[in-house]
């Protein structure tokens, strides 16, 4: 399944839309971004929270969490997406953590998971300027994935890449 984000969503008012390729409302982000430790969520399209980003201050530079209900799934370092083209680990409980590599900041890039291709982030995959698509592979866990997209895009414009 591919979803389509606004650029630089962190921006926008503090309640933003994220379409299904057919053009229909999927999910929203809801929050404001750059207050230190206010959490963003993720809603369905009744406005039901499937999950939260939590923003905390660690050595070296806020991190982000991401839940699913209580259930931690993965931890965003803010300062480990510096570059413009480099990789990053999205640490999860399990084993199996999400990776995404490629160029962030010109949404260019992709996850897997235990090399396994599982998703990807593209400025190609929806022909409008002001947006990125994130596609989703089948089985995988969409939320997580668009929040992982979520998080390295608001760590990228944060760090003015």
């Amino acid at each position: 399944m591919k979803y389509l984000l606004k650029r630089k969503w962190f921006s926008l008012p503090s309640d933003v839309a994220i379409h299904d390729e057919n053009g229909r409302e999927a999910f929203r982000i809801d929050g404001r971004p750059f207050s230190f430790g206010k959490k963003l969520s993720f809603l369905d399209c009744h406005h039901n929270e499937l999950a939260f980003i939590n923003q905390k201050m660690v050595d070296g530079g806020p991190s982000y969490e991401i839940y699913h209900s209580d259930d931690l799934q993965a931890v965003v370092r803010e300062n480990l997406a510096t570059a413009a083209r480099c990789k990053l680990a999205i640490d999860a409980p399990a084993p199996d953590d999400l990776h995404a590599e490629g160029n962030f900041t010109d949404h260019e890039y992709t996850f897997t998971r235990e090399g396994k291709l599982v998703g990807r982030v593209s400025k190609s995959l929806f022909p409008r300027r002001d947006s990125y698509g994130v596609e989703v592979g089948r089985g995988e866990d969409e939320i997580l994935l668009l929040a992982s997209a979520a998080v390295i895009d608001l760590c990228c414009q944060k760090a003015g890449l």
